[in-house]
């Protein structure tokens, strides 16, 4: 890996920090971003209040079925490809514009919802290339650069780069692709940018978005997808609405993939546009731009910047109502979800591009409304894989389960990887993951504020059993006695309680965790599911899925001493126990050899082994569970009880992996920790 991309992974590396863990719901950001030219679409988000309403419009069922396709992996679909797949085989698709958080303590909160958006399966994101981010420096975690390969590393999500070039000198701008290249970045969307105001000099300004398109197909063949943008009324500082049609052709002539169309609010508007740009031959795929009316002063002011018309049907219908934001947002969601239909019902578009002002729940509802939401994504790997997306990790298909609960941690650790395991895990004597010392130094600023991990874990714990508590509050998913549930643990990225498959062998890891056996991973062992298992399923329909019981925990030494004794009992059983500095490190299994916990067989595939208990590391992610412990510890006050009971656990403790190889049968793994307390207690449970 070159020096460049050396450099822009640890920029990188500290905005993931700050997303790790990170639980925001709401949106608390009003950033604010505009490009009102050649080739941007205006965002001005300042006046948009926090919350957006959720209208009673009718659900649409008209593209429900159509979002089950499934998602391959292994390897990398050039996106202009995927859109052409898209399109002529009739499957809608989706995608939405960001312009990058505005200070680096929104960054976290910014990924939580980049998170949830992925949920409903778009096809890309697009980030804008905002001036107020610096947005070519990518040592800087809130710059356009930085953002957007953020987006694609720790997202998962297929990413479109916005860059302009008027106010730049070519050098620079090869500068930009360069970087975005080192940075696994693929799509670019070519922009003008915006030309400074009141500037003595405009012509320094001389490049525009068909030089920038050149420089890309001249530099870099065909390794980018290029998107332009289409002014569906013309644009503004055009001769005529033909000379920019023509400027239009020339942009995808020179290379331009796609066009992403200005903001519409008419559908005969864009329809005219669509058939004009057929006459004079473009050809290329061209997405309607569809803005969420968030707030009447917002959506004047962006008229005013963008030189937009706003109908004078949309202006009537927003007077009675323009002091209601929650109304103002309702029409609308009604608007948006009936120009869409309109463009879907006519043949025009079959996909949206949504502006969404970084907001969410306007956009999910349109989605939602419009049946572009996935209501139930397939899961190609039981983790969360990066699918066609990512030009690197597209071929990953295989990881350690101990992650499996902190992806981004995991992607974070091994984000320096040339290249990344896939078919088997293989047996390496030195998996080379990234320090923690970043790690523990941002993370925390994605967590739950100390007051709400307070209330969620807490004010005081003085004893075991009020840990236990804890626990058995987050399995069960209990309400505590300060009425706060217990959503996350300090070993969870994610703040939404337990999976389902946890939840079929819930009953067992109760009893684990009231007896001494503080649970933070597991599974249960699975024979020939189907695929489509809603608990357990993952991979291709028609295929069949398999898993070991698998139970990871912390527990005492004198407890680790006596499991240790007990395995010569328990031939099924492979165990592996370690304490904080390394000094207690017992295996009874081979201490390089990775075992396969998961696995799929799938009709004209090979047998997929995406999931391992790996020893070596096992010993690397050892650092980062024990470290779990002192974090929490943190948020008591020095000295307390509370911060003394947390830090003797990390002290004293072990943590232990067992796997019950016989998956067939139903796994002894509780039977041997049952005897275990029988030895210890004295008593038959």
């Amino acid at each position: 890996m070159d020096g460049l991309a050396q450099i822009s992974l640890r920029g990188l590396g500290q905005v993931i920090m700050d997303t790790i863990m990170d639980p925001v719901t709401v949106d608390n950001e009003a950033g604010t971003s505009r490009t009102k030219n050649d080739d941007g679409c205006v965002i001005d988000s300042s006046e948009i209040t926090n919350q957006a309403a959720i209208s009673s419009y009718p659900v649409s069922n008209q593209w429900s079925e159509s979002r089950t396709d499934w998602v391959t992996h292994g390897t990398y679909v050039p996106l202009r490809d995927r859109i052409k797949k898209r399109i002529a085989e009739g499957i809608p698709f989706f995608s939405l514009e960001f312009f990058p958080p505005k200070t680096r303590n929104s960054v976290a909160n910014f990924f939580a919802r980049l998170d949830r958006f992925r949920e409903g399966n778009p096809l890309f994101v697009d980030i804008a290339w905002h001036f107020g981010s610096d947005p070519g420096n990518i040592n800087s975690e809130t710059s356009s650069t930085s953002v957007a390969a953020g987006c694609l590393d720790y997202c998962g999500i297929d990413t479109v780069l916005h860059i302009t070039c008027c106010s730049y000198t070519k050098e620079q701008s090869i500068r930009h692709l360069e970087q975005s290249k080192a940075l696994g970045l693929k799509n670019i969307l070519a922009l003008r940018g915006d030309l400074p105001r009141q500037d003595e000099n405009p012509i320094l300004y001389k490049y525009r978005a068909l030089d920038l398109i050149r420089w890309i197909k001249e530099e870099y063949k065909d390794y980018f997808t290029i998107a332009c943008s289409g002014y569906p009324a013309g644009h503004p500082e055009a001769p005529s609405y033909r000379a920019d049609l023509l400027y239009l052709k020339a942009k995808v002539d020179a290379g331009a993939d796609f066009i992403i169309s200005q903001i519409i609010f008419d559908g005969q508007v864009f329809e005219k546009f669509l058939r004009d740009c057929r006459e004079i031959g473009i050809t290329v795929p061209i997405i309607p731009g569809i803005l969420p009316i968030q707030s009447y002063e917002s959506i004047r002011r962006i008229a005013e910047l963008s030189q937009l018309i706003i109908p004078d049907s949309i202006l009537a219908s927003l007077e009675p109502i323009k002091n209601d934001d929650d109304a103002v947002r309702n029409f609308g969601i009604r608007y948006a979800v009936d120009l869409c239909q309109t463009l879907f019902t006519s043949g025009s578009a079959t996909s949206i591009h949504l502006f969404t002002l970084n907001r969410e729940a306007s956009s999910r509802e349109i989605l939602q409304q419009l049946g572009l939401w996935s209501r139930s994504p397939v899961r190609a790997l039981p983790w969360r894989s990066f699918g066609e997306n990512h030009p690197v990790r597209c071929k990953e298909d295989v990881r350690p389960i101990f992650w499996s609960l902190r992806p981004k941690s995991y992607v974070f650790r091994t984000r320096e990887w040339d290249e990344f395991p896939n078919g088997r895990w293989g047996n390496s004597s030195s998996p080379a993951f990234n320090d923690l010392k970043d790690y523990y130094l941002f993370y925390l600023k994605g967590q739950p504020t100390k007051i709400e991990q307070l209330r969620m874990y807490g004010e005081r714990l003085e004893t075991l059993a009020d840990v236990q508590k804890v626990f058995i509050n987050f399995i069960a998913q209990n309400i505590n006695e300060n009425g706060v549930k217990v959503n996350q643990l300090p070993w969870n990225e994610q703040y939404d309680g337990i999976r389902a498959e946890t939840s079929l062998i819930k009953d067992q890891l109760l009893w684990c965790n009231s007896n001494g056996f503080l649970t933070i991973n597991s599974q249960p062992s699975v024979n020939g599911a189907p695929s489509t298992d809603p608990f357990v399923g993952w991979g291709k329909p028609g295929g069949y899925c398999y898993q070991k019981a698998y139970l990871e925990f912390f527990t005492s030494q004198a407890n680790a001493e006596i499991l240790w004794n007990l395995l010569p009992s328990y031939s099924r059983l492979n165990c592996h126990i370690v304490n904080h500095d390394a000094t207690i490190d017992w295996t009874n299994t081979e201490t390089t050899m990775p075992i396969a916990v998961t696995w799929g067989v799938f009709p004209g595939s090979e047998i997929a082994q995406p999931t391992v208990v790996d020893p070596l590391s096992f010993r690397v992610w050892k650092d980062e569970a024990f470290g779990a412990w002192l974090n929490w510890s943190s948020i008591y006050a020095e000295g307390t009880s509370s911060r003394c009971l947390l830090e003797k656990i990390y002290n004293e403790y072990c943590l232990v992996t067992l796997v019950d190889n016989d998956y067939p049968k139903s796994t002894i793994i509780f039977d041997c920790l049952a005897q275990l307390v029988n030895k210890n207690f004295g008593k038959i449970l």
